[in-house]
């Protein structure tokens, strides 16, 4: 990959994330009561547009240049904030008012995406791999919410942390990618690619060793 490609993925990378940033923190906020509920068909339009709108753009933008693994976190992220936001605008504006239990599937499905972005997250750095664990977490919490075992306050909560979390990435992101050095600290990977060929070659290596002949 060029230098030049190099700084574009990350501009990219940056843009989505503050996508998710605005989104997050401002159905976080609206969860846990700052937000009026007068005010809910404002907060979807705001999360539809920045939390769908604008990963998903990101998204494929990330997929043009070949990165597969941002490109479709970003993009199934966008798709999930644009397909629940438009659900939830309907049933606001409409006649339809659509049971919370729908929601429940989707946050399951979410939640067992975001574990595995868990892991492969882990070989970028620590900031993003721990916003994905916060990630998975809020979609589980979300899930109970949606069965009616607790209520909007901790997802609200946890989406105001994914907020202060991908904002913060996006800045580190952004500074990085115009200064060249990454001005706000990430964090380590905490897992390198160079340890898991090393640990399949030692496997290899006792497999022959066990082999008759």
């Amino acid at each position: 990959m060029s230098a030049v490609e190099h700084h574009r993925r990350i501009d990219v990378l940056a843009i989505g994330l503050f996508g998710l940033a605005v989104g997050a923190l401002t159905l976080g906020v609206a969860q846990v009561g700052g937000i009026p509920g007068t005010n809910k068909i404002g907060t979807l339009v705001i999360a539809l547009v920045f939390g769908g709108i604008v990963q998903i753009l990101a998204g494929i933008t990330d997929i043009r240049y070949h990165e597969q693994l941002g490109g479709t976190a970003l993009t199934m992220y966008g798709f999930f904030w644009l397909t629940v936001c438009t659900a939830k605008l309907v049933s606001a504006s409409s006649s339809y008012h659509l049971d919370m239990i729908l929601y429940a599937p989707i946050n399951l499905v979410y939640a067992a995406f975001s574990a595995v972005m868990v892991y492969l997250t882990a070989y970028r750095n620590a900031t993003l791999c721990i916003l994905h664990v916060v990630i998975t977490l809020t979609f589980a919490f979300t899930v109970l919410a949606r069965l009616e075992a607790i209520s909007e306050l901790i997802p609200g909560f946890l989406h105001i942390v994914v907020g202060l979390m991908a904002f913060y990435h996006a800045i580190a992101s952004l500074t990085q990618a115009f200064t060249g050095h990454q001005l706000v600290p990430l964090g380590p990977a905490f897992l390198h690619h160079g340890e898991r060929a090393f640990n399949r070659h030692e496997a290899d290596r006792k497999d022959r060793l066990v082999q008759p002949g």
